[in-house]
């Protein structure tokens, strides 16, 4: 029998070169594995920073859509800056923006830990929802980091008018020590003087979690975020969605006054019947869903998911202001330990179920995969489909950044190609032990 051909690459025990994807200041930015590719192109990775006297850590470099005309690359330039002037513990921070073959790369700290996304889904496998107090803890702690962001002001005491537009479960992020992160302000609107103003009726981030305004492409303010976070809050306590939970039913008739809009990335139901059942989202709706969840935070999920802005909160602090004082009084000492153990509770619970289901139905995911493995293998082969997730309890993410003091470099963006531009990342594939073969 011919023996195969080997290399040094391929003796067990000798390490494999690092692959860098580019540097920056000196520092080198080492690819180390794949993390997940969205709906709307954009892809993720971990990498490393390697600085001249030694590793500096892992981070995660996301690799954004190539941006066509100037007036796109622009407004990407805005939306990074923007980014670096939210100074929060509770909200991701860029490091850099970087050109890297003719596409944009943005790089941000990574924190160790699970989307809420996953957690959700981990609640799904194993049946149960969290706990009212930690829906409340989490929930007041984006909520407190929403309202630095909608009250920023520049460098002239000008308010920035900030709005989020993307508050959903993928976007928020719990560390290991129970620390909430709000990540993603690429989709961000803001005020920020000199910003480029783009015409296309595009309705930003995830669908499922627009506000009704949003829907419509009337006029934002902060207040559209809080209906987002009470979404997100209703499904933490429920374990459901007001568009899951019409599946069944006929879809209603779009809005008369529904302008003609488009999602910006793939969706997994036509936009305008998402208007249309967020439009029946009522005081009655909300109360059916969460008929179950204490009273005081029923009171506040009927508040924050009023049609009308006028009728929700007027404040992210506000609505943070409420939860905490339901903590005080319901649960008191609650917070990041108690958080963290209750996600950690979760996963074990939800591996069990899991083990029992393979053992009924005779396996449905390889062996070694964990409950949240498996969930996370759900979404990207969800994500692989181009759909946009759906609410219920599809799958998670497992990336992020962190909160840093670096600098922000934009570094050779006029280097940015056109869409067809090489895309960095594509011809990486990890091998068995999540390292890049070189």
């Amino acid at each position: 029998m011919k023996t195969p051909d080997t290399t040094t690459e391929e003796i067990p025990g000798v390490p494999r070169r690092p692959r860098v994807l580019f540097t920056v200041g000196g520092t080198a930015f080492e690819f180390v594995r794949k993390l997940e590719v969205r709906s709307t192109g954009e892809l993720l990775m971990l990498a490393r920073r390697r600085y001249r006297g030694g590793l500096g850590g892992p981070v995660v470099i996301k690799r954004l859509r190539n941006p066509s005309g100037f007036v796109e690359r622009r407004r990407l330039v805005e939306e990074v800056e923007l980014t670096f002037r939210l100074n929060h513990p509770g909200i991701a921070k860029v490091y850099h923006l970087k050109a890297y073959r003719g596409v944009p790369h943005v790089v941000m700290e990574y924190v160790e830990g699970r989307s809420l996304d996953t957690v959700l889904n981990l609640v799904a496998m194993r049946r149960k929802p969290m706990s009212p107090a930690f829906g409340a803890w989490v929930v007041s702690e984006v909520a407190e980091a929403l309202h630095h962001a909608h009250t920023l002001r520049d460098e002239w005491n000008r308010p920035l008018g900030i709005v989020h537009r993307d508050v959903s479960p993928r976007n928020l992020r719990l560390g290991v020590h129970g620390e909430v992160k709000l990540t993603n302000f690429t989709t961000a609107f803001s005020t920020l003087p000199g910003r480029e103003i783009t015409s296309r009726p595009l309705v930003k981030g995830d669908v499922a979690y627009a506000s009704p305004e949003a829907l419509r492409r009337e006029p934002l303010d902060a207040r559209s975020d809080l209906f987002s976070l009470g979404l997100v809050l209703l499904e933490v306590l429920t374990g459901t969605h007001p568009l899951a939970h019409g599946d069944d039913a006929a879809a209603p008739p779009p809005p008369p006054d529904l302008p003609p809009v488009q999602a910006q990335g793939p969706t997994w139901m036509p936009l305008t019947e998402v208007a249309a059942r967020m439009a029946l989202v009522g005081p009655r709706e909300v109360e059916n869903l969460a008929r179950d969840v204490p009273e005081g935070l029923r009171a506040v999920l009927v508040r924050a998911l009023r049609q009308s802005p006028v009728d929700r909160f007027g404040t992210a602090a506000a609505l943070a202001a409420v939860l905490r004082e339901w903590l005080r009084d319901h649960a008191p000492g609650y917070g990041r330990q108690a958080a963290a153990e209750e996600v950690e509770e979760a996963a074990r619970e939800a591996t069990g179920r899991r083990n029992q289901a393979e053992l009924l139905e005779g396996g449905l995911h390889p062996a070694e995969l964990t409950a949240e493995e498996a969930a996370m293998a759900s979404e990207a082969a969800f994500e692989a489909s181009g759909a946009e997730r759906p609410p219920p309890f599809m799958g998670g993410d497992d990336v992020t950044p962190d909160v840093n003091d670096a600098p922000l470099l934009v570094e050779d963006f006029d280097e940015l190609g056109g869409p067809d531009a090489e895309a960095p990342g594509d011809d990486f594939e990890d091998d068995d032990d999540g390292h890049q073969p070189v």
